[in-house]
């Protein structure tokens, strides 16, 4: 009985790390572009957040999808590189290289793809977080182009699901590092 009363703490700290309250999660196409839009609240101070998005070395750590991301400067300004594997099933698999422009604000992060750069004609992620019941509101949207051909009648559903839930998934772990008990 000591022993069950003495977990209780540590039982209550990791289902407050994993309190993500999704309230959208949608992932649709708008003309040739993939869009995910995604807003949740998470259990985690909005510079927890911040720090854990701006540490872009730790990427894959949070998605699998992601092989390699860095930071770097390019005329003065912040660079960002990404490489990312993808798989739709087991028939199509492909690297992606993503070559994006910085804008780090405090509570807001906006990558824009560099054109002619990387896998993707057309590429927009920006992320908005903000302090709100004692955590941390996250207004995430995704938009891009890939550069390569794929069979959009026979691929779409599968990237629907791969984009909705690596996001969750992605945000998820985020959550987990920059909640109370993470990193």
């Amino acid at each position: 009985m000591l022993a069950l009363l003495l977990a209780i703490p540590a039982l209550a700290a990791a289902g407050a790390a994993n309190a993500i309250d999704v309230s959208k999660l949608q992932v649709g196409e708008q003309g040739r572009r993939y869009v995910v839009e995604f807003e949740a609240q998470l259990a985690a101070e909005p510079a927890a957040v911040m720090r854990i998005l701006l540490d872009f070395s730790n990427y894959p750590a949070l998605d699998p999808r992601i092989l390699q991301a860095r930071r770097s400067m390019r005329d003065g300004k912040p660079l960002l590189f990404t490489q990312l594997r993808g798989c739709l099933g087991s028939v199509f698999c492909q690297t992606m290289d993503r070559y994006e422009l910085l804008d780090e604000q405090p509570g807001r992060l906006v990558a824009t793809a560099i054109p002619g750069e990387g896998d993707v004609k057309y590429g927009l992620t920006v992320i908005r977080v903000e302090s709100r019941d004692g955590g941390t509101w996250v207004r995430y949207r995704n938009e891009f182009d890939p550069s390569f051909w794929m069979p959009r009648w026979l691929v779409r559903r599968a990237m629907y699901t791969t984009l909705h839930d690596g996001t969750l998934e992605m945000f998820q772990a985020i959550e987990k590092r920059a909640g109370p008990g993470g990193e």
